[in-house]
């Protein structure tokens, strides 16, 4: 039996009405709910519903512009965001308060893992951080380092949690490289 090739169609159009640039976006594990990161220091959450504009959540606790959203893959209430004030903040959106997780370095990056217990940040000093999020234990117990050189663009888990995919490429315009995957 032959499967067709799957087609991107423009099914339905809402409108995401934010000020300022929108810098990471995410789904929810239950699909009803997006969460965009935004340079005003905000992230937002948006309920959508099919056929009508989306509802909005504020959440304002960063001070900084917020770089990164990741939703938790087991509980579609729970949402963990990046920030260039140095703070992971992990929002538990039935009581729209956080929980703030400091870290050394302006964060760009962060990933729950696929079983919801650990999250991966990456930040301006080309380091990525592992934080356990088991029981709010909200410790850093795993960091690794990529030369100064390289910009961490990207991180992603691997479907089963057993490694992470770093998509990162060169400072400087010196070199010539496009980029580079590595897998850790």
């Amino acid at each position: 039996r032959t499967m067709s090739t799957p087609k991107l169609v423009k099914a339905n159009e809402v409108v995401l009405k934010d000020t300022q640039r929108l810098g990471a976006l995410g789904w929810s594990c239950d699909g009803k709910k997006l969460a965009t990161a935004s340079s005003d220091t905000s992230a937002r959450v948006w309920t959508v519903d099919t056929h009508r504009e989306g509802r909005e959540t504020e959440l304002k606790d960063h001070t900084e512009s917020v770089d990164g959203v990741s939703w938790s893959p087991t509980h579609s209430d729970l949402l963990a965001t990046a920030s260039a004030d140095k703070m992971v903040r992990i929002w538990d959106l039935r009581a729209r308060r956080s929980m703030a997780i400091p870290t050394p370095e302006e964060i760009l990056n962060v990933q729950y893992s696929p079983d919801g217990n650990y999250l991966l940040i990456s930040d301006k000093a080309e380091t990525l951080r592992l934080i356990d999020v088991r029981n709010k234990s909200n410790t850093i117990v795993a960091t690794t380092s990529f030369e100064q050189q390289y910009w961490v663009n990207e991180v992603a888990w691997l479907g089963n949690g057993e490694g992470v995919l770093v998509c990162a490429g060169r400072q400087s315009t010196a070199y010539q490289e496009k980029g580079m995957v590595e897998v850790l």
